[in-house]
């Protein structure tokens, strides 16, 4: 537990200047995509208890992971101011990058004859698992801090309470076959506490972060000012599409730890890795923060194409 807390420690005092400071923003891009990396090699070496994969599979699989991220992100971003993380006559939209991916996978069938069909479904999955999760990640980021904020807000809140009442009053298991040590308690208590905090910050955040301060550089009010048209109506009608969102998102969060508990328990792991002491590997310690931000980035693009700013 004493390593948990100092590794816990570092980890935050390492990542909370390169998550919010813009001058850091290049280091930030960087570490997202050493996280796809690092994330892709993870659930390589998981599978690979089971069969494992040639050396030039892996490589392109992880590669490939990096490319879906990187197009991912270029085309949220509209810019290109990211353009040279990827050659320019490659760098098209994120369609025809994942179809280009389709086909080299495949394809791959025909020049290794230990890569097979189960082996293509393993490369998909963490290619455009790790991929688009990590991107979501970085896309609420390209949005705002506020908007990063917010997801980790939901995802801490919902672990930190889900852990604490469920050591202390959970007597009902949850899904036992999963995560034995997950109660109905400490899931519903996670969820709750996460969905207060959560509409408190989207809600009040300009007066928990008054204009100008680190947190909120561009003024705004609440989570959604400047973003849609509904962050420019009253609190309650605001609260009304909040309070469903950061509700969901923690439910969404309990659900994507419990996706990771599920691979483990089926590839007979610990842990992913062991890039941090006493938390374990990238998946381990952001696997419902990735699951969520897919969660978020869905919503908040539908609601920004549904709801628009008023020109």
């Amino acid at each position: 537990m004493k390593q948990r807390i100092i590794t816990g420690i570092i980890l935050l005092l390492t990542l909370i200047p390169i998550v919010i400071f813009e001058p850091l923003f290049f280091v930030f891009q960087l570490t997202m995509i050493l996280m796809v990396v690092v994330g892709a090699t993870e659930l390589i070496n998981m599978y690979n208890k089971e069969k494992k994969m040639s050396f030039i599979p892996m490589v392109i699989t992880v590669i490939a992971s990096v490319f879906v991220y990187l197009s991912a992100v270029i085309a949220w971003n509209n810019d290109t101011s990211l353009s040279y993380l990827m050659p320019i006559d490659i760098k098209v939209n994120f369609v025809a990058i994942s179809m280009a991916v389709t086909l080299i996978m495949f394809a791959l069938l025909v020049f290794y004859k230990d890569f097979d069909g189960a082996d293509i479904g393993k490369s998909m999955t963490i290619i455009f698992y790790i991929g688009m999760s990590v991107a979501a990640v970085s896309i609420l980021r390209i949005l705002g801090v506020r908007f990063i904020a917010y997801l980790f807000i939901i995802t801490i809140s919902t672990d930190m309470f889900a852990y604490f009442f469920g050591i202390k009053f959970g007597k009902h298991k949850m899904i036992p076959r999963i995560s034995p040590k997950k109660s109905w308690e400490g899931a519903i208590a996670g969820t709750v506490f996460a969905t207060i905090f959560g509409v408190l910050f989207a809600l009040f955040y300009g007066y928990l972060f008054p204009a100008g301060s680190f947190l909120n550089e561009s003024g705004q009010m609440t989570l959604l000012e400047n973003f849609s048209s509904i962050g420019a109506k009253a609190l309650w009608i605001q609260a009304l599409v909040i309070v469903p969102i950061s509700f969901i998102a923690s439910i969404v969060s309990q659900i994507g730890d419990l996706v990771a508990s599920k691979l483990k328990r089926t590839y007979g792991i610990k842990d992913f890795g062991k890039v941090f002491p006493g938390h374990g590997g990238i998946l381990d310690r952001f696997d419902s923060a990735m699951f969520v931000a897919l969660f978020l980035v869905s919503v908040f693009m539908m609601m920004n194409q549904l709801f628009p700013i008023a020109i």
